[in-house]
């Protein structure tokens, strides 16, 4: 479980924003949907100090779109992502119970989300 360099490698698309430590891709944030002033997104990294990264696109989304609310989803497993996240403020707001299949068994999957600033 998890994604290794070469995954990493492999996964990143158009538009992506990849997470560099002293030039090496350490992961990347993939911006899945904009509307209605929320963002959706995928996080992956591949170690556990994002966060100046990840705030950075937060602060470049709410720049050029009016966004309010940020969500992630993530898998309990994915314990790197969920403590860097939560350390920027995002909470779990919903747990769907056994909605992913992965490698033979269900897994949880976690809404992550971050406080609403259009209230």
């Amino acid at each position: 479980m998890g994604c290794s360099k070469s995954e990493l490698d492999s996964a990143l698309g158009e538009g992506d924003f990849v997470v560099f430590d002293n030039a090496k891709k350490i992961g990347f944030i993939r911006v899945k949907a904009v509307f209605s002033g929320i963002a959706y997104l995928d996080v992956h990294l591949l170690c556990d100090f994002a966060d100046d990264d990840i705030q950075a696109v937060l602060n470049w989304l709410s720049e050029h779109y009016d966004i309010g609310k940020y969500y992630i989803q993530l898998l309990p497993y994915e314990q790197q992502e969920i403590e860097c996240i939560k350390r920027l403020g995002f909470t779990e707001e919903a747990r769907l119970k056994s909605q992913l299949f992965v490698e033979g068994q269900y897994h949880d999957v976690l809404m992550m989300g971050s406080e609403d600033k259009r209230v």
